[in-house]
C-alpha cells in the first residue's frame, strides 16, 4: 500500500500559534512573502504580520484637520502640514469631508432660523404674496362697480373726489384688517 505524501504541517502549526483560522494564516502569510511550505520563524512572521497590518492604516494615523482657533468642529480645516494627507486621494477625501461638515452646519443653522421663525420658505412667501395682491385687485376693481352709480349723477368735482377718495380708503382698511386677521 501506497503511502500518502503529507505537508509539513507548518502553515496549521502557525494558524494555532496565531490563534486565527488556516485560511486566513495562509493569506496573511502569502502577502508578507513566507513560503509556509517550507519552515519559517513563528515570531519573524507575527513581526512582519503586524507591520503588514499597520502599514496600511499609517496615512491615516496622522491628524488631517487642525483647529482655526475655534473649538467647535464646523470651524476645523486641514492642515498646511506637507507630511499630513500627502497622499492626493488622501487630501480630496479630506477636503469633502470637510467640505460636508461644513454644509450640514449651514443646513442645521438655516434649520434653526426657521424654527425660531427668521426664516421662512421661499413658496410660502410666494403664496402669501399672490392671496395679498389678489385681495388689493379684487378690492381695487370693486370700487367703480360700487360707486358708479353715485357719480354719475353727481356734478360737482369736489364731491366726486371726496367719494372716490373715501371708497379707495375704505378698500384698502379693509385688506389692512384682512392681512392682520390672516397674519
Amino acid at each position: 500500500m501506497e503511502t500518502q505524501k503529507r505537508r509539513p504541517g507548518f502553515l496549521t502549526q502557525y494558524a494555532k500559534h496565531a490563534g486565527i483560522s488556516v485560511r486566513a494564516a495562509s493569506d496573511q502569510l502569502k502577502r508578507v512573502g513566507i513560503d509556509y511550505f517550507k519552515e519559517f520563524d513563528f515570531a519573524a512572521a507575527d513581526r512582519l504580520r503586524a507591520a503588514a497590518r499597520h502599514a496600511d492604516r499609517v496615512p491615516f494615523s496622522k491628524p488631517i484637520y487642525v483647529s482655526a482657533g475655534d473649538d467647535s468642529p464646523e470651524f476645523l480645516i486641514l492642515s498646511k502640514d506637507p507630511n499630513v494627507a500627502a497622499d492626493p486621494a488622501l487630501k480630496s477625501f479630506a477636503e469633502a469631508q470637510a467640505r460636508e461638515r461644513h454644509f450640514k452646519a449651514k443646513l442645521a443653522e438655516l434649520e434653526y432660523e426657521e424654527r425660531v421663525g427668521k426664516l421662512m420658505e421661499k413658496e410660502k412667501i410666494e403664496e402669501e404674496w399672490f392671496r395679498l395682491g389678489r385681495l388689493v385687485r379684487d378690492a381695487v376693481l370693486n370700487v367703480p362697480a360700487r360707486v358708479a352709480g353715485i357719480l354719475a349723477a353727481e356734478s360737482d368735482q369736489q364731491k366726486v373726489h371726496e367719494l372716490l377718495e373715501s371708497e379707495l380708503r375704505q378698500a384698502l382698511e379693509a385688506l389692512c384688517v384682512e392681512a392682520a386677521v390672516a397674519g
